[in-house]
């Protein structure tokens, strides 16, 4: 992904975010974090505070999964 096409990304969730009420801060980290543990480890928080996202195929319909990144979802 080019620089660009990420901060565009960083664009449209900060976007849809705001359209649906949302406040946050929407951060962009320097390196990769494939694990909540990894995140909240370059983020200097908890791994609690932070939300992973997951999209599973159900059906063939996607269902997106939102939890804690102490939790990890039951198939």
């Amino acid at each position: 992904m080019t620089e660009a096409t990420e901060q565009q990304s960083v664009i449209a969730v900060r976007t849809a975010l705001a359209q649906r009420g949302v406040s946050g801060q929407v951060r962009r980290l320097d390196d990769s974090a494939r694990t909540a543990v990894e995140a909240a480890q370059a983020l200097g928080i908890e791994v609690g505070q932070i939300a992973s996202s997951l999209i599973f195929l159900a059906d063939g319909d996607p269902v997106l999964v939102i939890a804690s990144g102490r939790q990890l979802p039951e198939q």
